[in-house]
């Protein structure tokens, strides 16, 4: 059964391919390269994003099947996110009671919370680590200890975040085991910081510039804002659909209620509502859902207070915390759904439907703005895609890798010093963003609309255009001996292209 279910998800990964473009984004790009040049035992990592261990060595796994690297990387992200959606409906499910409603809004509240599948398509981690997360939240529950501690680890080495549950879990796991799986767990203790620091250390000199790079948050993020935890907390809340809140509401309602505290006739009403006939009582799955709520927004608080240490505290680190909370907040409609089974007389039942009927009614009224939003993932995609593409055909057209670093260093836009880092073969590093001759500027949109960089001041005159960059050299008398490009820079200046895609 979970062979099957892998197969399948990985069939739907791959068919997304077909429509949406398997581009990867900034940051992926950067793990790519890391990827190839630690296979190189050439790691250098003195630019670029926050080095994440996971991915860097899935990249370097992958870096030898050559140019099909970034798509096969771009699949297994998709195919992690598609993964974490299907964990969503089962874990809904169980906290549901078994309820099949209760499972397709959890998977409905993380599929389409916002930038979901933006970062999926772009093959980012979120969705990677949403499914290790649950995975290992669904593994606990069925006592399966070990290969849950497995997913923990490996979602520890995603994101740093993760760092405060896993140590709860692991001094849990400490409290209950013997002597050798106590070792076993002060050995992960330290191995996890390990693989995240020692690596930075030897490649950049500094073991804490993934923690610096993090500190220079990009324009209109919360770190930037005058309060940013309270801007970051905003930023979080905006990421799930609406009715999420009201079913978080529902949950602490009925809790509430079943423990002896009912807050007066909605609390009644609603605890009726969730009654199957039982004593009026808190449930155990009422409760995990609570603890899973209770995680989530632990998750979104410690985004949150780093925001206000001067992280970046962008919605996308949040995500996770608030799709843990989407599923609890699912939980609630399992009730509903046991209430419609029971045989009672048409008029009790139809309080238990209706409030059914409106909640499916509320979430596809929700979800429907992010449903419309899927075609700009598309077309944004496809703009990554001809990004790519055409610069190897660029490449290409002027004579060569080697051609082109003869001819000064490289420059670029900003958000694209990864992918011309990578298809240029050079260390991040090497790639710079304030055009100075000699030098040879790639200059592109970095997305449909957006404006052509860099700008380039005198000195520096286009030799070659294509679809998506224009590609500019510095003046005959300016160039390197060494440059073999130099007969286009002496060329009449290609036409301009038509409107970029």
């Amino acid at each position: 059964m979970i062979v099957r279910g892998a197969l399948a998800t990985l069939a739907v990964a791959a068919g997304s391919l077909l429509v949406v473009a398997g581009t990867p984004s900034y940051d992926p790009w950067a793990w790519l390269l890391w990827g190839r040049e630690v296979l190189a035992l050439e790691l250098s990592t003195a630019e670029g994003p926050s080095f994440k261990p996971l991915p860097v060595a899935i990249c370097a796994l992958l870096a030898p099947l050559g140019t099909a690297a970034p798509t096969l990387w771009v699949l297994l992200a998709r195919w992690g996110a598609i993964v974490a959606v299907v964990l969503a409906y089962t874990l809904g499910r169980d906290l549901g009671g078994g309820s099949r409603l209760a499972g397709a809004a959890a998977a409905v509240g993380v599929g389409l919370s916002a930038g979901y599948a933006t970062y999926a398509s772009q093959g980012s981690s979120e969705g990677p680590l949403l499914a290790l997360i649950l995975g290992a939240i669904l593994l606990a529950r069925a006592g399966r200890h070990r290969p849950a501690l497995a997913c923990v680890v490996a979602a520890a080495l995603l994101r740093v975040e993760v760092w405060p549950l896993a140590a709860a879990y692991g001094l849990w796991l400490w409290w209950r085991a013997g002597g050798g799986e106590r070792a076993a767990l002060a050995a992960l203790a330290v191995l996890v910081p390990a693989l995240w620091l020692v690596p930075e250390l030897l490649a950049s000199g500094d073991v804490l510039r993934s923690g610096s790079r993090a500190l220079q948050p990009n324009p209109g993020q919360p770190a930037l804002a005058e309060f940013p935890a309270w801007a970051s907390l905003r930023a979080a809340a905006d990421v799930a659909l609406w009715p999420t809140w009201i079913g978080l509401a529902a949950v602490a309602v009925v809790l509430g209620a079943r423990a002896g505290r009912p807050a007066g006739r909605v609390a009644s009403a609603a605890a009726s509502v969730a009654d199957t006939g039982h004593r009026v009582r808190a449930r155990p799955r009422y409760r995990q859902a609570a603890a899973l709520a209770a995680a989530g927004a632990a998750w979104v608080l410690l985004v949150a207070a780093m925001a206000e240490a001067g992280f970046s505290g962008e919605p996308r680190y949040s995500s996770t915390g608030v799709a843990l909370i989407a599923i609890a907040a699912a939980a609630p409609l399992g009730d509903l759904a046991a209430r419609i089974r029971l045989p009672a007389a048409p008029v009790s039942r139809a309080l238990p439907i209706a409030a059914a009927l409106v909640a499916c009614l509320v979430v596809a009224l929700a979800a429907a703005p992010r449903v419309a939003e899927l075609e700009r993932v598309r077309e944004g995609q496809r703009h990554q895609a001809h990004l790519a593409a055409d610069l190897r055909a660029l490449v290409d057209a002027a004579g060569g890798r080697d051609a082109l670093l003869a001819c000064g260093r490289p420059y670029v836009g900003h958000y694209r010093g990864p992918l011309l880092a990578y298809g240029l073969d050079v260390e991040k590093r090497r790639v710079g963003f304030e055009p100075r001759p000699p030098g040879v500027v790639f200059a592109s949109r970095r997305y449909p609309g957006a404006p052509v960089e860099p700008l380039t001041a005198g000195g520096f005159r286009p030799v070659l255009r294509n679809r998506s960059w224009t590609l500019l050299l510095g003046q005959p008398n300016r160039l390197p001996a060494p440059c073999s490009a130099a007969d286009l820079a002496r060329s009449p200046s290609p036409p301009a292209p038509e409107a970029s895609s």
